[in-house]
């Protein structure tokens, strides 16, 4: 439980899921102390095997579900865009993610969708998991949702123009000015 005491937010990658016992246990310990559950689905395969388990973990302890467009229709059987509405029912916030055609983030009745930034796309590897770290980092430090979405827009759109799940450093000192363009609501 100490362990949790200095953050805000408990992230966790949907392939870890299949370890259920260790999972359920894990968030319920970051509940307890107060923190938000983040929850990326990791694949539509590792979503149907544990599909059950995850509407029901979904329901009691997680605040925000990443779902791409396969692993939200894996979890709902809808489209996506149903999908997003299906998820939302379930948590706080769900995010959606559509590729070269943006995201989609659902918080209540608010829907925002967030597009794409242009990019040659050589390599979706990490794409995911970048947009959900440029999201989630926007939200703990107080930003909107809007700018969450943009932010890891921003992050996955360049991560896919490199081979690999790494965004090298030159470029990251070539995005410092957007991400404080989008940090300042520009």
């Amino acid at each position: 439980p100490e362990i949790f005491r200095d953050y805000g937010i408990m992230h966790i990658e949907g392939y870890l899921v299949q370890n259920q016992a260790l999972i359920e246990s894990a968030m319920k310990v970051a509940k307890e102390n107060g923190l938000l559950v983040s929850i990326d689905m990791a694949s539509f395969n590792i979503v149907a095997a544990n599909i059950d388990f995850l509407h029901r973990v979904i329901r009691e302890y997680v605040d925000i579900v990443f779902a791409n467009e396969d692993e939200a229709q894996s979890l709902t059987g809808e489209n996506p865009e149903e999908a997003l509405h299906s998820i939302g029912e379930m948590c706080q916030l769900a995010v959606v993610k559509l590729g070269a055609q943006g995201s989609m983030i659902k918080s209540g009745n608010e829907v925002i969708r967030i597009e794409a930034i242009a990019a040659k796309s050589v390599d979706t590897t990490g794409a995911g998991d970048i947009y959900a770290s440029g999201f989630l980092y926007a939200l703990s430090e107080g930003f909107d949702l809007e700018t969450a979405g943009k932010l890891g827009s921003l992050l996955a759109g360049n991560v896919v123009e490199v081979v690999g799940a790494k965004i090298p450093e030159e470029t990251w000192q070539m995005l410092a000015p957007q991400i404080e363009q989008i940090k300042n609501g520009k």
